[in-house]
């Protein structure tokens, strides 16, 4: 996987509406961007800050309209070629002048109008799937959902009632079902609470993008008896270890949290979590990296 045959894609645009997109090619064909996009599974939505140097002034201004979406897809030309890497919303736009080089900065923010402003009224007789409400909560917020494949669903015995925010009622739908739920590039990805998406993203060895030495953390974290989960006053906790390591590797732009990665090194050897990731890139300087933060995964399936 070389280097120096990083591609990119940069679309931005108002949703139904014409957009625009620079492409870098191999070799140093195209305008220079970088970018940091932090992902992990809690409920805030992932960042990503993304530069692009020495835009025309008339194409700066095709991107200063209200809630452009921009996508990037990053990837290797002679390998996996570009893969999505980041969906959402721009949230700010900057614009600085340094020695004659013009640099745009832009925030932006996956699944940002979801969550701002999808307010939902939703009723349903006795014995309803907690799966029809979070389905109902995606449509209304206008994003898919992807169930990861052991996912089980509840009903609400005695129907469901509910006028508030969609991340609030996606809170009760999972809660119900021992389910979690995040948004990865502007989709719904529901796994169990504390499982993974059962995706087997990447296999990382020092032949195969791994770099450098593999960090071992152990975190300490308090777990809350079921049946106190509701008073959490008088919540019984026990404290329990989790095993987890840090890593840096070349670019993997189809990693999301709550995949599993196999890690091959002198430390950590076998299938984990990815509990969150940073990537970070320029497309004509040194950085093309994803760091990641994993754990041990206790009851693990054998894989082939």
């Amino acid at each position: 996987m070389a280097q120096f045959d990083r591609i990119y894609k940069l679309t931005i645009g108002v949703q139904g509406s014409d957009g625009f997109v620079l492409e870098g090619k191999p070799y140093s064909d195209g305008l220079n961007i970088s970018f940091s996009i932090g992902k992990d599974l809690s409920q805030q939505t992932n960042k990503a800050e993304i530069k692009i140097y020495n835009l025309s002034d008339a194409t700066a201004k095709k991107i200063e309209k209200d809630d452009s979406i921009i996508i990037l897809e990053v990837g290797y030309s002679e390998d996996m070629g570009l893969k999505r890497i980041f969906v959402g919303y721009i949230t700010e736009i900057k614009t600085t002048f340094s020695n004659g080089e013009r640099t745009t900065e832009i925030s932006a923010s996956d699944g940002q109008i979801a969550i701002r402003n999808c307010i939902v009224s939703l009723s349903y007789a006795e014995n309803v799937s907690r799966k029809k409400v979070i389905d109902d909560v995606a449509q209304e917020m206008g994003l898919v959902v992807n169930y990861a494949e052991d996912c089980e669903f509840s009903s609400f015995a005695n129907g469901f009632s509910f006028v508030g925010t969609g991340k609030s009622c996606l809170d009760k739908a999972c809660a119900g079902s021992d389910l979690s739920w995040s948004i990865q590039n502007n989709m719904i990805q529901v796994i169990k609470a504390g499982g993974t998406t059962k995706v087997e993203a990447v296999k990382l060895s020092a032949a195969s993008g791994l770099i450098g030495s593999v960090e071992s953390v152990v975190k300490a974290s308090f777990i809350v008896a079921k049946e106190n989960a509701g008073n959490s006053k008088n919540a019984n906790k026990r404290k329990s270890r989790k095993q987890g390591y840090r890593l840096k590797c070349l670019l993997q732009p189809t990693v999301s949290p709550g995949d599993l990665v196999y890690v091959d090194s002198r430390l950590a050897k076998g299938w984990f979590k990815c509990d969150k990731l940073t990537h970070n890139g320029e497309y004509m300087g040194g950085n093309w990296y994803t760091e990641m933060e994993i754990h041990e995964i206790v009851e693990q399936e054998s894989k082939k």
